[in-house]
């Protein structure tokens, strides 16, 4: 008698479980330790079963890269918000501390984020894009603050690519293993938002 199909939401619940899995794998291992493999042996699931919820490996990095970064732009949306009412030059800065904030806290999902190579083409296009979506929330942020005449005119979508760079340039090469000093890393880090900072103020 065969097995009875599972329902939409049944489907979901393991899909999430998967992930759940994969970003457990990510915290302990690190991202090159997510493999089909791994997730299914630690949910004690056939490695074949772990396909009927996800096409490959690509795919469950890739939802897991989504689904963080939803978490991520719901914090850049209250970030917004704020930016409509408060002292502009302030809430960009929180913002790009944030960048800070996940290297620091959270630096395997970092990895995964920045440094760890996309796998698949489709991966790649949507990580290209996640970055394009970043820099263009912090490019409005930019254009209210060049608006009220707080930070210098100049193309948004430039600048705003410009000051990520410098936030993030010392953690990339720090996880890439080019720099191997932490506490260089760190006060090239503190080097980098304030130059970063004082690019955008007018």
């Amino acid at each position: 008698m065969p097995r009875p199909r599972k329902t939409a939401a049944q489907l979901t619940k393991t899909r999430e479980l998967i992930l759940d899995t994969a970003y457990a794998i990510l915290q302990a291992e690190g991202p090159r330790a997510i493999t089909s493999r791994a997730v299914a042996e630690r949910m004690g699931m056939a490695h074949m079963a772990l396909y009927t919820y996800f096409k490959n490996q690509a795919a469950i990095l890739s939802a897991l890269g989504e689904r963080e970064t939803a978490k991520f732009h719901a914090q850049q949306q209250a970030l917004e918000k704020r930016a409509e009412k408060e002292d502009i030059v302030q809430v960009t800065g929180e913002a790009l501390k944030q960048f800070i904030s996940i290297a620091q806290e959270n630096p395997n999902l970092y990895r995964l984020a920045w440094v760890t190579p996309e796998i698949g083409e489709d991966s790649l296009q949507k990580s290209r894009q996640r970055l394009r979506d970043m820099v263009a929330y912090l490019s409005r942020l930019l254009t209210i603050g060049m608006k009220q005449g707080r930070f210098t005119r100049r193309d948004p979508f430039l600048a705003a690519a410009t000051a990520m760079g410098m936030v993030n340039l010392p953690y990339i090469l720090f996880y890439t293993g080019k720099l191997n000093n932490p506490d260089l890393r760190d006060r090239m880090v503190a080097e980098g938002f304030s130059a970063a900072m004082h690019y955008l103020i007018k």
